[in-house]
């Protein structure tokens, strides 16, 4: 045999070794998703609203700055080590670790807050996708769990809680994922484009949880609407805004809020102006989709490609569009506004705030939290 025969074979048996090593169950769903809604309009990219400067604040300080709101004048941020920071005047004035006598958790991610919210006084929300829902007091400097991960609601335990807004003062509704779509295995689960999501009604005070609603497609972000009836919801593999009521004469109801977005929306917060919200998209659809959606009905093609998910996630930032779309929309589903940033530095965008003078931008991938003047401020 010669040594481009023995090549050949050595390639084939490796890729034979590996798929055999990653065999898992799959499911073979085909999804028809709608086609991307052309830039026209307020969607339209200009000079007017397109990011030219865009810093880097904390550089090297936080790891992976998921979600960040505004209190008090104050940033605060959470991060993939397990910390959730303060920080005024561009510094951390106070960072408070679930497991601060444990550094290795640091590394390893025994901890992994991701959307947060304030609650009243110094106290504010976190979802942490591997522990479950938990308080943080800036004032004690105290944890606590209010709903643990691997608690069994229904037919299976909570095990990613990831975003939630509150429908009232003690009272929240979160988005939930099967325990085998856990932080580390959501693009595997992006691949099955399974309806394993959940929506979660939960007393922060009691504990009492409640199921609203099931087989829902990668639920992601959450909104409250200002109807004090229902939320809107990202469908991340969708590429949609879901409105589900949780009161009223449509309760129960689940409807398609928005559809056809230029990519993988991920968490809705509120603008400044609180009358309209930001969708902050992980991957933008500007002239392909991201690979895990090129695919929607094919699965066989996808169970190949999950073989290498390990790769997937460096291969869709590689492959995305570097142009990134930001929208702002109000709650009757209009596009208001929309930013735009040409230069493939707002890839792996999971949120999007802003204080009236400046967007600040979350990512699970950076070690510093992205910040650039809003247009028009």
């Amino acid at each position: 045999m010669g040594l481009v025969s023995w090549s050949v074979f050595t390639a084939v048996l490796a890729t034979v070794l590996y798929m055999t090593a990653k065999v898992r169950d799959f499911e073979y769903n085909v999804v028809k998703l709608t086609p991307v809604r052309p830039l026209t309009g307020k969607l339209a990219q200009t000079p007017e609203n397109t990011l030219t400067e865009i810093d880097h604040l904390l550089e090297g300080e936080v790891h992976g700055p998921e979600c960040q709101l505004i209190h008090e004048g104050a940033l605060y941020s959470t991060t993939l080590s397990g910390a959730i920071v303060k920080i005024v005047d561009g510094k951390i004035v106070k960072s408070l670790e679930l497991f601060k006598n444990n550094p290795k958790c640091r590394v390893n991610g025994c901890s992994q807050p991701l959307g947060m919210r304030h609650w009243k006084d110094e106290t504010f929300v976190f979802a942490d996708g591997e522990l479950g829902m938990f308080t943080v007091d800036f004032k004690t400097e105290k944890f606590k769990q209010i709903l643990p991960a691997g608690t069994v609601l229904g037919d299976w335990s909570n095990m990613f809680a990831d975003d939630f807004d509150f429908i009232d003062n003690d009272t929240i509704i979160f988005s939930d994922m099967n325990p085998k779509c856990g932080f580390e295995e959501f693009s595997l689960c992006f691949l099955e484009l399974a309806r394993d999501g959940r929506l979660i009604k939960l007393n922060l005070n009691t504990g009492a949880y409640e199921i609203l609603a099931d087989n829902l497609l990668s639920p992601n972000g959450i909104i409250s609407h200002p109807d004090k009836q229902s939320i809107i919801l990202s469908s991340t593999a969708a590429s949609q805004l879901l409105r589900f009521y949780y009161a009223g004469p449509k309760k129960g109801n689940v409807e398609v809020f928005a559809d056809g977005l230029p990519g993988l929306p991920d968490n809705l917060r509120a603008t400044s102006s609180g009358k309209t919200f930001w969708i902050a998209f992980y991957l933008s659809s500007v002239g392909n989709r991201p690979l895990m959606q090129r695919f929607s009905e094919y699965p066989t093609i996808r169970k190949f490609i999950s073989y290498y998910s390990d790769l997937l996630i460096p291969m869709n930032m590689y492959l995305a569009s570097n142009h990134a779309v930001i929208i702002e929309m109000d709650f009757d589903g209009n596009v208001v506004s929309s930013v735009h940033e040409l230069e493939g530095r707002l890839k792996a965008l999971t949120n999007v705030i802003d204080d009236g003078k400046y967007l600040y931008f979350g990512s699970v991938h950076h070690n510093y939290i992205r910040r650039a003047k809003k247009p028009g401020a």
